[in-house]
This record gives C-alpha cells, sequence and structure tokens, in this order.
C-alpha cells in the first residue's frame, strides 16, 4: 500500500508539471515574479485628510484610491434612518511584497454624523511573505449601535493602513458603498430570534465528479460564477482568483480547494498550506476564513463552510462569522496560492481543483420595499439557475479528467501533457523532492505556520 502511495504522488507530482509546461511553455526555474496583481476596478477617488472636506461615496458604485504605510484616508457617506449600509475596503499589496503577518493590515470604520462608531473591521496579512488582497466592510445597521447611528445624515468612513509596514510601496484600493433596503412594516430583526448560523452543524460533503476548467476573475468585480461541482483552474504562487456563488435564504456555502500531490509523501508534506482561502459575502465582509485540512493520504487542501444565510443572523452574539451571513446573493471565494511554501516545489502555475457545493433547501426572506437586487443583494433567476446545477461528464469530452486520484486519471493527464517534455520534467521532479526532503529534515514535519 505505502508503495501504492508512493507511485500515485510521483504521478500525481508528474502530472501536474507535465500540464503546466505543455499549458504555460515555462522554465522550472522561473518562480511568482509574473503572479498577476488584483485588479482594480472603479471610479479614480482621492480621500480628504479629515471628514470637513470628505469626497462623497454613491451607493452601488465602487471607487479605487491608494493608501501608503500609516495613511488614513476619509470619504463621505449619506444615509438615511431606514437603511442598514456597508462600506467595504479592498487592499491589494503587489504580490511578492515583504508583508510580515498581523502588521500588514488595514482598518475601515464607518462613524455616525456626530463621531460615535457605527462599525469597524480590521483585516491582516495572516502569514509573513503572503501578499494577498485584504476584504472586510464596517456596517451601520438600524436596530443596533449607538443612537446616533441610526440617524440620517452624512456620516464619514475612514480607511486607514497599517503603519510601520516593511513594504513602502502604496496599495491600491477598491471602495464600495453598498445600502440594504429597509423590510417592509418593520425590521423583522428588531426582536431577534435566536440566529439560524447558530445550529453547528456539520459540514456538507464536497461534490466529486469531473473538474470543469474555470477561469477565476483577478478581483471581485470579475469573479465567474459558480454553481454546485468540481471546477479547476491554474494559479500562479502569488496569485488570488475569485469565484462568484450564489447563496438564498436558508442555504450554506461550502467549498475545498485542493492541490494535485500526496500528503502521504514526505516530499509534498511542506506544500500542506499552499492554498489559503476566503469566503466573503455579497457586500464584500469577510464570512470566513479557510482552514486546511488533509489527512494522511490526501492531497494538500483548504476548506471552508458558511453557516446558512437568515436575516436575523445580523444580531448574532455568536461572532461575525455568523453576523456576515445576513442576505442572500452573490458571495465570493478567494483562493490564494502561497509562494513562499510552493516556489522551491511548483515554481509557475499549478492547477487547483475547486469543490463547491451550496447546501441546504432555499426559503423565502424578507420583503423588502425596493428591489434587493438593484441595491446588489438578492438572486436574479439566472443565478438560482447556476445554483441548482451539478456539472456532469459530457460525453464528447475526450480530454476530460476526472477530479479524483485514480492511477488512470493521472496516466492520461500525463499522455495529454506530451511525451516530449517527459526527460526534463522527471529530472525537475527529482530535484523538487530532493529539495523538500533536505527543507523537511531541516524544519521538522511539524505543521507550517497557520495563514
Amino acid at each position: 500500500m505505502k508503495d501504492r502511495r508512493t507511485v500515485r504522488a510521483g504521478l500525481a507530482a508528474v502530472a501536474a508539471l507535465c500540464v503546466v509546461a505543455a499549458a504555460q511553455g515555462t522554465s522550472l526555474a522561473e518562480g511568482a515574479a509574473g503572479a498577476q496583481a488584483y485588479e482594480t476596478r472603479g471610479t479614480r477617488i482621492r480621500g480628504a485628510d479629515g471628514g470637513t472636506d470628505a469626497p462623497s461615496l454613491a451607493a452601488g458604485r465602487t471607487y479605487v484610491d491608494s493608501l501608503g504605510p500609516g495613511e488614513k484616508r476619509y470619504y463621505g457617506v449619506t444615509l438615511d434612518t431606514k437603511s442598514a449600509a456597508y462600506v467595504s475596503a479592498v487592499a491589494a499589496p503587489r504580490p511578492g511584497a515583504g508583508v510580515t503577518s498581523y502588521r500588514d493590515g488595514v482598518k475601515v470604520t464607518l462613524e455616525s454624523p456626530d463621531g460615535a462608531v457605527c462599525g469597524t473591521a480590521a483585516p491582516k496579512i495572516e502569514t509573513s511573505g503572503v501578499a494577498y488582497p485584504l476584504a472586510d466592510y464596517a456596517s451601520r445597521q438600524i436596530d443596533s449601535g449607538p443612537a446616533s447611528c441610526h440617524q440620517a445624515g452624512r456620516f464619514v468612513a475612514t480607511v486607514e493602513r497599517q503603519a510601520g509596514s516593511q513594504d513602502h510601496e502604496r496599495w491600491p484600493v477598491e471602495l464600495r458603498l453598498m445600502v440594504e433596503p429597509p423590510v417592509k412594516d418593520g425590521a423583522t430583526g428588531a426582536t431577534p430570534e435566536a440566529p439560524e448560523g447558530s445550529s453547528g452543524t456539520s459540514s456538507p460533503e464536497p461534490p466529486d465528479g469531473t473538474a470543469w476548467p474555470k477561469r477565476g476573475g483577478r478581483g471581485f468585480t470579475d469573479a465567474p460564477t459558480l454553481g454546485t461541482g468540481v471546477w479547476r483552474d491554474e494559479i500562479a504562487p502569488g496569485e488570488t482568483h475569485y469565484y462568484r456563488v450564489p447563496v438564498d435564504w436558508g442555504q450554506r456555502l461550502s467549498a475545498v480547494a485542493e492541490l494535485s500531490a500526496d500528503g502521504q509523501d514526505q516530499s509534498t508534506r511542506l506544500l500542506d498550506r499552499a492554498l489559503a482561502m476566503h469566503a466573503y459575502n455579497p457586500a464584500r465582509g469577510l464570512a470566513k476564513r479557510g482552514t486546511p485540512a488533509a489527512q494522511d493520504g490526501e492531497p494538500p487542501r483548504t476548506e471552508v463552510a458558511t453557516e446558512p444565510v437568515a436575516y436575523e443572523n445580523r444580531y448574532a452574539n455568536t461572532g461575525s462569522a455568523v453576523r456576515a451571513m445576513s442576505f442572500s446573493g452573490g458571495y465570493f471565494l478567494a483562493v490564494t496560492l502561497n509562494p513562499p511554501q510552493v516556489a522551491p516545489h511548483l515554481n509557475s502555475s499549478v492547477q487547483v481543483v475547486l469543490r463547491v457545493r451550496i447546501a441546504g433547501a432555499a426559503h423565502g426572506g424578507p420583503t423588502y420595499d425596493k428591489d434587493p437586487v438593484e441595491a446588489g443583494f438578492g438572486l436574479t433567476a439566472a443565478d438560482r439557475r447556476v445554483a441548482k446545477q451539478h456539472q456532469v461528464v459530457a460525453e464528447d469530452d475526450q480530454m476530460g479528467v476526472p477530479a479524483d486520484d485514480s492511477d488512470k486519471a493521472l496516466l492520461r493527464m500525463v499522455g495529454y501533457a506530451g511525451i516530449g517534455t517527459g526527460t526534463a520534467l522527471v529530472l525537475g521532479l527529482g530535484a523538487w523532492k530532493l529539495t523538500a526532503r533536505r527543507r523537511a529534515s531541516a524544519r521538522g514535519y511539524g505543521p507550517p505556520p497557520a495563514w
């Protein structure tokens, strides 16, 4: 059995390298320098140094600014007395930037007209040396928080970058204001029931089947929409790819991202935390961080599972992971490939398999007094059709490779990659295994730092 796992691990690694060489035509010596950065999209804006002359953010529009270390920008937000509001910020350091764990980050805050803090969030880099986009929001809820936050008027949103960063470059920042319409006959959460997301049910099983190609977006605005199914993408070390998943009232999102390598083989244990995944709600608020999930004999992978969507979740005292699941709509998955961890082994784009499941029966939600879809919330009929789809193998798909790790699938993948690159790739694999074993021996086989 052990010999069989070793052979399969070798086949998996050779297959991944073959696909990379055939598709990309790049050398194994190339590192993560070619990783594509987060693509900001929106209207250019320059935040003010104070609240008095702060430029205004319009609901439903996206803006682009930038921040240097220690800088703070101010923006104006006009709100009524009935609507919930969410001001999100996406800060995007350059892939490969010299960031430091929990010392590089941003803080977004929303203040009432008299200066009371209505909401705040402070996403930070979780692993040193891994520069990936940071996103979250500050919100105003109409039935919670300081009394002045329920008033109508001009609020102030601020975005501040942490001081003392080793990365002196300016970070692009994408800003967006989303205003959730009030529900008819008052807010349904005025006397909230127990949050639906507090049940603590186990994560749904990830789907099996053929992995269909789907190129992830370079940001929230160009993320492709996925339903339940198995998908594959090519991600370079340092890149973050985005995917949009429709989630209705009563449903929850679960996903697994995995690499084509066998965690049982010691040469691949250093890849156990090569992937990070974050789930975000439709207003770009952080809903859940992924956690490493590989067991012995399984490919390196990370998984994320949200709580079910319920309007009352916004009033939960059980944590932000529940409160973020407060409205139906297009949720997002952001998958990042860790450059320091994969660079010694795989120095070009690698195949990542994404297993997505939308679990739970959809049911009706609150009745809004305006169309929530126009405000960026809720689902369209097309979204609901996509959410119900489960991709199956097409009979005429001669190139489809199932997402399992069977020897037949791996050998077929190697064959498609072409015999001409075989010798060089086997030599590259040998060097990769030797380097990994030496690193593993030097570090020991304890778990790498979490991120």
